[in-house]
């Protein structure tokens, strides 16, 4: 995850502030590389088709926190532990008065609320994602009383796919549905800037994100995998390169090939991240074209140690 940082110096003293972006989990990313190298099966398909929807509905949440930068710290996506207890947040947004816990999703089709769960039209059940964000707040509560702050906190389930009806839910329930959020989010720009108590708060929560966090990963081998540079505009592999641009066969764009060439050696080293990267293994992974083009960039924009069979870049 990346964490942009802020600094104000303060009675010559340096405060840093904390306000992390939401990027791609590493699940996601290597989903996304393996749905172009490999026939997922039909489970993984899936799966990797619901970790980009809720990563499409986290982008478009975002779009209405950002208007809200000069009100409160923002947080994305913290994984979190207390008591050997772990829980994820969506979104966390810490104004000079209270906390704010937000639980995305991104359903759409018509829904029947339940207290336990949601059916749709089709009979088809899920849990009631209210359960899960009380256990959320619960085990954020018990961090920040450990972090000594005794903050309000309040947590909302937000709806933010506009395609989505629920049908039956209680008038106090604690949701948003989509005709509600633009009007929630312009009644919450008023206050005080958060104080730097609340941006020390924000640093040790920043602090205590686990992004190693072990998820179940898909199962593949390199000689499973297709090999080739993927098309920075539409994904697709391309399975030879040449020259400086080339025209991918699926959106018909034009490709540049150095950008993919190292967009290539990126998603190679997201899916074997302790393996060596060596300019034959990456010549073989690129697919077919000039191995000096490989040696070039792998020269230009790594660092390479040894040398001889064992040299390879960092």
């Amino acid at each position: 995850m990346f964490t942009r940082i802020l600094h104000l110096t303060i009675n010559i003293e340096v405060i840093t502030i904390a306000c992390k972006e939401r990027t791609k989990s590493k699940l996601l990313n290597i989903y996304q590389i393996l749905s172009s190298r490999m026939n997922l099966s039909s489970d993984d398909y899936y799966y990797y088709l619901n970790l980009l929807k809720g990563f499409e509905g986290e982008r478009r949440f975002d779009e209405f926190t950002e208007k809200l930068k000069e009100f409160c710290l923002i947080l994305n996506d913290l994984q979190l532990e207390i008591r050997r207890s772990s829980f994820q947040i969506d979104t966390l947004l810490i104004f000079f008065d209270k906390i704010v816990l937000y639980e995305i999703k991104n359903y759409e089709g018509v829904h029947y609320w339940g207290k336990d769960k949601f059916t749709k039209l089709n009979g088809v059940a899920m849990e009631n994602p209210a359960l899960q964000l009380q256990k959320t707040r619960v085990r954020l509560e018990l961090l920040l009383s450990e972090l000594g702050c005794q903050m309000k906190v309040e947590a909302f389930v937000v709806y933010i796919n506009p395609e989505f009806t629920l049908l039956g839910a209680p008038a106090d329930e604690q949701l948003l549905l989509p005709s509600q959020i633009s009007g929630y989010f312009g009644s919450l720009r008023v206050g005080t800037p958060p104080t730097e108590k609340q941006k020390k708060l924000a640093n040790e929560l920043v602090k205590l994100h686990k992004p190693d966090y072990p998820s179940k990963m898909p199962e593949y081998r390199y000689e499973q995998l297709k090999k080739g540079i993927p098309c920075t505009v539409c994904g697709a592999l391309l399975e030879s390169f040449g020259g400086h641009r080339q025209s991918c066969v699926n959106c018909g764009k034009k490709v540049n090939v150095k950008n993919a060439i190292k967009t290539s050696i990126s998603e190679f080293r997201i899916l074997y991240p302790n393996e060596p990267v060596t300019s034959i293994r990456l010549a073989d992974w690129c697919g077919a074209g000039r191995r000096d083009r490989i040696f070039r960039i792998l020269r230009t924009e790594f660092t390479a140690v040894g040398s001889g069979k064992k040299r390879h870049y960092v």
